[in-house]
């Protein structure tokens, strides 16, 4: 009886890690087959536009009192037209 649920158990585990390296060798392919089309259209000089949720936003930075005291924090930027000069 220990012997028989052993094999049984041996063999499920054995059906699913070859199913789980299947399917990683299934989303591997997939990963490589779209680096390949990607870099194919590199080569022809198109740019890949990123997706908008791809795309991480910076937090604005944080003004401190002491950041905002320092004497060159409180200088105006320059007018246009003495920047084009």
């Amino acid at each position: 009886m220990l012997a028989l649920t052993l094999t049984c158990l041996f063999a499920i585990v054995t059906i699913a890690t070859g199913l789980s390296l299947i399917d990683s060798w299934l989303r591997g392919r997939d990963a490589y087959l779209v680096l390949k089309r990607e870099k194919a259209l590199l080569n022809a000089g198109f740019i890949p536009q990123v997706h908008a949720h791809e795309v991480r936003l910076r937090t604005p930075a944080r003004r401190t009192v002491a950041a905002a005291s320092r004497p060159y924090a409180r200088r105006l930027p320059l007018p246009t037209t003495q920047l084009a000069g």
